[in-house]
């Protein structure tokens, strides 16, 4: 359905539609740096550089917890700022599927300080295994988001979209949920080297995704030529004598 508002509203209610998800990414980042607790010395213990660094270092498995939920969820807010760059409107269903997208996003500090707290025995496989899940039900739900929104028959988008700018989308949001079920099964039998293979996200989306990104912008370029030679003709016949 679409929304029953004047179109005169439409860009002030997109505007709102965006200002409330940037508002979500920013609350749940700020709850995962709540989580990072200053560590206590407590009596009879005394206070010393070297008792403190050692509680720093007993923290060290939180601090990449957070360090990586941190770039997942600014991964995605980047993901958000581009599809949402492209939309001219929106309509009731996208507006349910941004909000069960803003749902898995919103669980992440739960999932992130769960993995910290328990990550470090490499016997329990529940902390990283409910982390994963979290982070392919944030992939899924924006992914769904980008088809729907991408579709060219609701006539959402400002512009018409090339198929490989489409796929393109699909792509970057289902790379890190791929590397995150990979690595948690080779975490089965391999807990520590697992969590190496995440370094391969960054790499992937900065240089694995090139070709197709090329690609994209060559087929929007014939598409936005061929449109305007389209224009050019139109004009000349319109000022050419019947």
């Amino acid at each position: 359905m679409e929304p029953k508002h004047d179109i005169i509203k439409m860009d002030f209610q997109v505007g709102r539609f965006i200002t409330f998800s940037d508002g979500v990414f920013a609350i749940v980042i700020t709850i995962m740096v709540f989580e990072l607790k200053v560590p206590e010395i407590k009596f009879p213990d005394v206070p010393s550089d070297q008792l403190l660094w050692q509680r720093l270092s007993n923290m060290g498995l939180k601090f990449l917890s957070f360090f990586i939920s941190y770039i997942v969820v600014g991964h995605y807010w980047s993901v958000h700022h581009r599809i949402y760059g492209y939309a001219l409107r929106y309509t009731t269903g996208l507006l349910w599927i941004n909000l069960g997208f803003l749902l898995t996003v919103a669980v992440l500090p739960f999932s992130s300080d769960l993995l910290g707290e328990y990550s470090s025995d490499n016997g329990m496989k529940i902390p990283y295994a409910v982390y994963v899940l979290n982070i392919c039900l944030v992939a899924l739900m924006n992914t769904w988001m980008w088809i729907y929104i991408s579709k060219p028959n609701r006539d959402l988008l400002t512009r018409k979209i090339s198929a490989a700018r489409i796929k393109l989308g699909v792509y970057r949001s289902l790379v890190i949920p791929i590397i995150f079920v990979i690595s948690f099964l080779v975490s089965l039998i391999f807990p520590a080297p697992s969590r190496l293979m995440l370094l391969l996200i960054p790499a992937i989306l900065q240089w694995g995704m090139g070709g197709l990104e090329r690609k994209a912008n060559r087929d929007e370029i014939k598409e936005l030529n061929a449109t305007s030679i389209e224009k050019i003709k139109e004009e000349e016949n319109k000022e050419s004598p019947e």
